[in-house]
């Protein structure tokens, strides 16, 4: 049976690390007993510290670009890891390691990697990036390149991402696999009888900017307009002032009891539910949303339009782009019908490819198939 070492940049199992896909990948795999351990690559304080010196820029975007980019702090992540590993022992035969910060290819085991994005789909998005010396781009791409060619295996989230791997990066076809991503909730609500006519609008995402905020405030005064009982709620960003109609609730832990029903009760109430992204490496809450059968509106790029089936499971709109995203709101708040047609699609969508119990069973029948 294969035998799995898992390797994250922070605490494996802690509910804050990827944002909780961490601990709910490893979990999977741990219940399908091939996990023979989850292992950290966060260096010593200290190795921050001369990445955070060696990178610095006076702009704090720019700098927090550069040290995430920075080759020393791959190289430290690298050491750690390797540290580990070595006091683990040998009950493993592959090292499965999310996403590029570590280089831990071992040609004696397979060598295995899980993404929810890469540096090259970064570069290309309409959100942009903060302008630093391109050298520090490029050794990161290079960085990039030489490990993702010496995989064995590449499991992106999506086809989207599949493909960047396959254009910007030169890998093999054959060594590129879309997974899925599975949903990071303990659990899920019974919405099987669930109604519309809420007229409500959910928005989940703390990165407010990166996820289209100001286009969906621009977009909601138009669907006041046209449907005057309509709400747009909002969780994670701390907003300030906000228009009639918008309730913005804050950051919202999944992982207390009091954060969780809330969040569950917001989805279970939403009409529709929207993050109108200018780069989303995949789009998890779309998923959670459809598990709570949420007809879903999201931009037409990254993965958006394989998570968001157009016209059956939700709408994509152009990203930045306010009115076509209105009208669609509109005419979702005004079907109840459509909403549950396309809320029940979405959920049977949801559970045929958005659990980590189907990604993960992806993933060991693909390393099985060349052990």
């Amino acid at each position: 049976m294969t035998r799995i070492l898992g390797v994250m940049d922070e605490d494996p199992f802690d509910y804050r690390t990827w944002s909780g896909s961490s601990k709910y990948l490893f979990s999977a795999l741990k219940e399908h007993q091939v996990l023979a351990a989850a292992i950290s690559a966060e260096p010593s304080r200290f190795s921050q510290r001369i990445a955070q010196l060696t990178t610095f820029q006076p702009d704090m975007e720019k700098w927090k670009f550069s040290y995430h980019l920075s080759t020393r702090l791959f190289g430290a992540m690298t050491s750690a890891a390797k540290r580990k590993i070595a006091e683990y022992g040998t009950d493993f035969d592959t090292i499965l390691q999310v996403g590029a910060w570590y280089d831990l290819i071992d040609s004696s085991v397979v060598n295995v990697s899980y993404h929810d994005g890469n540096l090259a789909t970064r570069l290309s998005s309409p959100f942009g990036f903060p302008a630093v010396t391109r050298s520090i781009i490029d050794r990161a791409l290079a960085y990039e390149r030489h490990l993702y060619q010496r995989m064995d295996i590449i499991f992106p989230m999506s086809e989207w991402l599949r493909q960047s791997f396959i254009k910007d990066f030169g890998v093999a076809e054959d060594k590129v696999k879309a997974v899925g991503a599975g949903i990071n909730l303990p659990a899920i609500r019974n919405t099987e009888n669930r109604s519309y006519g809420s007229k409500r609008i959910l928005m989940v995402g703390k990165d407010f900017n990166r996820k289209g905020g100001k286009h969906l405030l621009a977009a909601f005064k138009k669907v006041k307009q046209a449907v005057p009982e309509a709400e747009l709620r909002i969780i994670g960003p701390d907003l300030g002032d906000v228009a009639e109609g918008v309730k913005c609730l804050g950051f919202v832990s999944k992982n207390d009891a009091t954060g969780l029903e809330m969040i569950l009760d917001e989805y279970t109430q939403a009409d529709v539910f929207t993050v109108p992204s200018l780069y989303e490496p995949f789009g998890i809450s779309f998923c959670e949303a459809m598990a709570h059968r949420v007809p879903c509106v999201g931009t037409n790029i990254c993965a958006m339009p394989e998570i968001i089936r157009e016209g059956i499971t939700g709408f994509v709109v152009p990203p930045g782009e306010s009115e076509p995203l209105a009208n669609r709101l509109i005419e979702l708040l005004r079907s109840e019908t459509l909403c549950q047609q396309m809320g029940e699609a979405g959920y049977q969508h949801y559970r045929e490819n958005y659990t980590w119990e189907i990604v993960t069973q992806k993933i060991i029948q693909n390393i099985n198939s060349i052990m």
